[in-house]
């Protein structure tokens, strides 16, 4: 791979270093090589000169003109120079990235994956939003960034898990049940009164309604028929979630019961485990767990005095099962209000004898609509909110998912709905996908003129010399890049962002120059990058679960 050959050069310069006696053997380098930022500082820049520096007593600077005199005779070096204070910026021969082009269409735009995974084992759990009502946009941002992180890190060589965890032991659900049941009695024209602290929606009205024209038994007792419109109306709201979700594209390996961590034992297990190892005690008869031991957070109670078990029972249970299902690396995606949760869960698996660095939180930030240039005003206590459902009803699935990926996670983003149905370039999504879309349009017009689209592999690379057509070379490798940078970091929203950089080159590209002309060799080669770079831009939408159509 050509993500190789720069790491080949720094290295064969610092063995002629060392071959001279300019850098001592023993020393470790973990030098850094990066994409410099503006196009005018190379193809690539290291920072091997600070490395070496405390080490050879030496400036940055100085050390730098050294190697660079050695890396000016290195065969792939296009050239090289010192920028700044000591970094060392270089290019690669055209010939290379015309090689590296040549190998992607011939290999697949599988040669561009990283593999970074080692086969780890993760878990991502996303959304599990309580079965209390139905997903709302930040829901849906939520779901956006969990699949394609999940996508991403599948294809970065992890074995991935999906989960949704349902909390269906909790307080909320049987308020769900009371406010179906108080719901319920106003449809039959008794009158009740609906306190505000119940679920305000439309849709509690909605399922109390199935239940009458149902004519679903519902028990005779009013804590009996409470029970029972909890599991009712809880079992709607999940199969409307499930639903939604699936028209998002987002499936799950598992739905995640709360109550099933007390049916199998885990919750006692848990308690038992922080018990031996002094990690839980009592105090003012309920049994708190040491949180300051490991995180500087306050102990928190995991059974109060009443004999109630608390969430946090329930969340550390949780986890020790997802260690025990063989999980190497777990990723909880959370709405950015439980940011304060942190501490105690880092904390919590400390205490079960787990590494916190493989425990890792994203957090997601609020979205607000833009509806005729306004925010569109939302409040979920009221029940008046903007559901998933409303937003994907009205701008479509592939909008929807690259709205919520043109910020990073835990970025507030605004999401314009009048943008988003928008069939201009000023849309980010028909930007890329009319990419796409003209590249099948050039190849439809190639096939016109009897050109053998099937030997295009064969094409003569080396006579793409213009820069708009390297730099498009250059962008297309750096894909490997992207989905390195955005599996390390959990960054979904890097692809994106690549995408609509990518394109915009491809666009310049097209507009000054001439694809389909007289010199049948020229045309094949620049129909092979194209080809290329279609394939790379229909990866790339795929991963973000976008469409990438062949006509617009």
């Amino acid at each position: 791979m050509l993500r190789s050959i720069p790491a080949k050069i720094i290295n064969e310069c610092i063995q002629n270093a060392r071959s001279e006696g300019l850098i001592p053997a023993d020393v470790n380098l973990n030098f850094i090589i990066e994409t410099p930022r503006e196009e005018g500082f190379g193809d690539y820049s290291t920072n091997i000169s600070f490395i070496l520096a405390p080490h050879l007593k030496k400036k940055p600077v100085d050390i730098a003109r050294q190697l660079v005199e050695s890396m000016k005779g290195n065969p792939s070096c296009k050239s090289v120079s010192v920028a700044g204070p000591g970094f060392i910026n270089f290019s690669l021969k055209d010939s290379l990235w015309q090689g590296m082009l040549h190998t992607i269409a011939s290999e697949g735009v599988q040669s561009l994956y990283p593999d970074v995974g080692s086969s780890r084992n993760v878990l991502i759990e996303f959304v599990s939003a309580n079965p209390t009502g139905p997903l709302h946009i930040g829901h849906g941002r939520g779901a956006a960034v969990g699949d394609v992180l999940a996508n991403l890190l599948a294809r970065t060589g992890h074995n991935v898990g999906r989960e949704y965890y349902i909390n269906d032991a909790g307080r909320q659900i049987r308020t769900l049940g009371r406010s179906t049941y108080l719901r319920l009695k106003e449809l039959a024209g008794e009158m009740a009164d609906y306190p505000q602290d119940l679920y305000q929606g439309d849709y509690v009205r909605e399922i109390a309604r199935k239940v009458i024209d149902g004519n679903i038994p519902v028990p005779a007792g009013e804590e009996e028929a409470v029970d029972f419109l909890a599991d009712y109306a809880s079992s709607i709201i999940m199969d409307g979630i499930k639903k939604d979700l699936g028209d998002f594209g987002v499936t799950f390996d598992r739905y995640f019961l709360e109550s099933t961590l007390y049916e199998s034992g885990v919750i006692d297990e848990t308690l038992e485990i922080l018990k031996e190892r002094g990690i839980a005690y009592e105090r003012d008869g309920a049994l708190w767990f040491k949180t300051s031991l490991y995180e500087k957070d306050e102990d928190r109670v995991l059974i109060k005095s009443d004999g109630q078990k608390t969430y946090f029972t329930s969340d550390i249970a949780y986890h020790l099962d997802k260690y025990k299902r063989s999980f190497d690396v777990l990723v909880d995606i959370w709405g950015s209000d439980h940011h304060g949760y942190i501490p105690r869960l880092r904390a919590s698996v400390q205490a079960l004898g787990r590494n916190k660095e493989d425990l890792k939180f994203l957090l997601i930030q609020f979205v607000t609509l833009i509806k005729d240039g306004k925010p569109v005003g939302m409040s979920t206590r009221a029940g008046e909110f903007t559901t998933l459902r409303e937003v994907m009803d009205e701008v479509g699935r592939d909008a929807c998912r690259f709205f919520f990926l043109m910020r990073k996670s835990d970025a507030h983003l605004e999401f314009d709905l009048d943008l988003a149905k928008r069939t201009t370039n000023e849309n980010p999504v028909y930007y890329v996908q009319y990419a796409h879309a003209r590249i099948e349009s050039i190849f439809r017009n190639a096939r016109e003129t009897r050109i053998d689209m099937e030997k295009l592999k064969d094409a003569d690379c080396a006579l793409l010399t213009v820069k708009e057509e390297l730099d498009l070379i250059k962008w297309i490798t750096r894909y490997n890049n992207v989905l390195e940078g955005s599996a390390r970091n959990l960054e979904p929203h890097r692809v994106t962002f690549y995408l609509i950089e990518l394109v915009g080159r491809f666009h310049s590209y097209y507009n000054k120059t001439r694809v389909l002309g007289n010199d049948v060799e020229l045309v094949r080669a620049r129909l092979l990058l194209l080809a290329v770079l279609r394939d790379v831009i229909k990866d790339a939408l795929g991963l973000i679960g976008v469409s990438a159509p062949v006509k617009m």
